[in-house]
């Protein structure tokens, strides 16, 4: 039994737990912390398994009885708690981003890349979970199955419902950084270029925030995106992808459907109530993701498909192309 201690109990780190302590048979949420003792003390009472409860996540990660350690705390505080599970050696799932500016996460990753060679493993994982959604993995294997010919464009939407606090650089960084990173993965092929554009301006959001965002990314390979990112949405949480190639399309719906278009077949996606966050969506994700984590764990064989530290620093790095822009 892995028994695996998390940091922040918001809306990330109480879903993980949840998933671990219901999925996961071979591993247990025994410790929390947060500087929210309420929320501790709420997620605890719903939990049962905890036995350790503290606002200092060092004592979290020194604890011996803690196998591991699951990062879901604010963008801002990653960097500092990824150094926590570098000192005392702790095997970490980090929820994206690496860090919440370019200077962290390149600093962040030069002393993660020290710890790991001393120690001849790998020690950290960066929570991207689209790489083991259902719907995104399926539209890979259609991709690169061929069948409709070569990938040309990729159309993305990606809309929070309320997002209090974001920042316009904060809509790239926090949020379109997934889009960086699954592309990146989807077709093997690094970032060039990202050009950002305000439309109109939507009330929904405050004045200072550019919100929504248009943006305009192309890969090496001659692949562009071109999505929307919105932090107040206010119709749901919205993600949605279509990959357009020569002879047809396949498209990522709102509920992880996946319809492919062709001239013999145009497939239509799911209609529904939606979900006011992403926890509904990709449970599934986050739940394979978790499972993977902790076989990584307890096998010691690394499990190629999870964002590495490095894959992680790419992402903070071309959503930092365009976040430049607004300065």
């Amino acid at each position: 039994m892995i028994k695996v201690g998390v940091i922040g109990t918001g809306v990330m780190g109480a879903g993980h737990a949840r998933f671990i302590n219901q999925n996961v048979s071979n591993a247990q949420v025994i410790g929390i912390s947060d500087i929210n003792v309420s929320g501790m003390q709420a997620l605890s009472d719903e939990l049962k398994t905890i036995k350790f409860q503290t606002t200092n996540p060092e004592e979290l990660a020194q604890n011996p009885e803690i196998d591991a350690l699951l990062i879901a705390s604010p963008d801002q505080f990653h960097a500092d708690q990824l150094r926590l599970a570098l000192k005392y050696k702790k095997p970490t799932l980090c929820e994206k981003p690496l860090a919440s500016t370019l200077e962290d996460a390149r600093a962040i990753t030069k002393e993660i890349d020290e710890v790991e060679a001393s120690l001849g493993k790998k020690l950290i994982n960066i929570g991207f979970m689209r790489r083991f959604d259902p719907g995104f993995i399926k539209v890979k294997e259609v991709v690169n199955s061929g069948k409709l010919g070569k990938p040309l464009y990729v159309r993305v939407v990606s809309r929070n419902h309320f997002s209090p606090g974001t920042t316009s650089e904060g809509i790239l960084i926090n949020s379109a950084v997934h889009d960086f990173d699954i592309y990146r993965w989807m077709f093997n092929s690094e970032w060039e270029s990202v050009q950002p554009f305000h439309p109109r301006h939507t009330d929904q959001a405050p004045e200072d925030v550019k919100d929504p965002l248009i943006f305009i990314a192309k890969m090496k390979n001659g692949i562009v995106l071109m999505a929307n990112a919105s932090a107040n949405g206010a119709a749901g949480y919205d993600t949605r992808a279509e990959v357009v190639c020569e002879t047809g399309s396949v498209e990522l719906g709102p509920f992880g459907d996946v319809a492919v278009r062709t001239l013999d077949n145009f497939e239509a996606n799911k209609g529904g109530k939606m979900e006011i966050n992403w926890m509904k969506k990709f449970e599934q994700a986050y739940i394979d993701e978790l499972k993977a984590w902790i076989a990584e764990i307890e096998t010691g064989v690394v499990n190629t498909n999870f964002a590495t530290h490095r894959d992680a620093l790419i992402a903070n790095e071309t959503a930092q192309l365009g976040a430049d822009l607004f300065r």
